[in-house]
């Protein structure tokens, strides 16, 4: 009797913790990454000390939310990589990331600030950029991307993209598409184009600056002011 009782303890365990993942879920996809635990706890229909004992930090309930976006997104980019076509597979890439962010604030500000906390969610967007510099490498040694690009200036489009397109999305979902193909239609080299500025942004730079932007919206009557802290 008493194995059965563990048993069923066990399987209430199992079924609570999967309730605190799918709640997860949907309140990150709605308010990003610094959603209140309170609400997820609330919507899963347990108590906080239960959220708590299953997911000692926010860092590894985000880990378990993400596994299965982090799976899907590493399918699309394997999936680019074994195109033939440099650039189908850079701008596939493109529009399927928007597409997967256009609904999902959460996974919009882990791709562009990562997750300090977490070595598995940062290693997740490093991941992410390595092998968006394979596809920009493939496309410019194919002659069909401008050779004067660099990842941080194609990093850069789709950080400016992501700010953009989960807004959009919620007024026309599909705007998005448009302004992305005229945003790919500029890494294309042709005859007569201009030098581009020389000031870019590095890598450690664009870690920062999506930095910013989070804490911006975590305080957005500091923008542009001091703290006073």
């Amino acid at each position: 009797m008493q194995v059965e009782g563990n048993s069923g303890l066990r399987r209430d365990a199992a079924r609570n913790r999967q309730r605190l993942i799918d709640a997860a879920g949907e309140v990150l996809q709605e308010q990003g990454l610094d959603a209140p635990l309170d609400e997820i706890a609330r919507r899963a229909g347990v108590g906080n000390a239960t959220l708590y004992r299953h997911f000692p930090t926010r860092e590894r309930l985000y880990e378990a939310v993400f596994a299965r976006a982090g799976e899907a997104l590493e399918r699309v980019l394997d999936r680019a990589l074994r195109m033939d076509d440099p650039w189908i597979a850079l701008a596939t890439y493109f529009d399927e990331a928007c597409a997967f962010i256009a609904t999902d604030q959460g996974l919009c500000d882990l791709m562009m600030q990562g997750m300090p906390g977490s070595p598995v969610l940062s290693e997740f967007r490093v991941k992410a950029d390595t092998l968006m510099q394979t596809l920009l490498d493939r496309a410019q040694e194919r002659g069909v991307v401008r050779a004067d690009i660099r990842l941080t200036d194609v990093l850069f489009i789709l950080f400016s993209l992501l700010r953009v397109v989960p807004a959009s999305a919620a007024i026309s979902p599909d705007a998005w598409r448009r302004h992305l193909a005229i945003t790919l239609d500029g890494l294309r080299p042709r005859a007569g184009s201009g030098e581009l500025p020389p000031t870019s942004l590095d890598y450690e730079q664009l870690v920062e600056l999506g930095q910013h932007f989070h804490q911006r919206r975590l305080h957005p009557v500091l923008n542009g002011c001091a703290r006073s802290d």
